[in-house]
């Protein structure tokens, strides 16, 4: 598993970890991890979005200044889906899978 900024050119979109074909984004909103199908395949095929690989050290710290909310207008249908995701991921959840990857 890997951490990374997302961006949109200057723009900073997600704190994003790859997990095997899998790609999840922090929903500032919610406090977790949530699969993210239109990232994955843009990480894996598109790559219209740039992608900065960072340290879990750099992650908690963007987590913890508080990102911004999402756009309740414009993610409206992703938050009512991620708030009843049952396989979301609590950052420590993922920060563990990436220390341990690691080893």
């Amino acid at each position: 598993m890997s951490l990374y900024i997302v961006k949109d050119g200057e723009r900073f979109l997600w704190v994003a970890a790859a997990l095997g074909d899998e790609v999840y984004s922090f929903v500032p909103d919610l406090g977790t991890f949530h699969r993210n199908d239109g990232l994955r395949d843009d990480f894996f095929m598109e790559r219209e979005l740039q992608y900065e690989q960072i340290t879990v050290t750099r992650a908690k710290a963007l987590i913890e200044s508080g990102l911004q909310p999402l756009d309740g207008e414009v993610m409206a249908d992703h938050l009512t889906d991620w708030r009843s995701d049952p396989a979301a991921l609590a950052p420590e959840q993922v920060f563990a899978s990436v220390v341990a990857d690691l080893r």
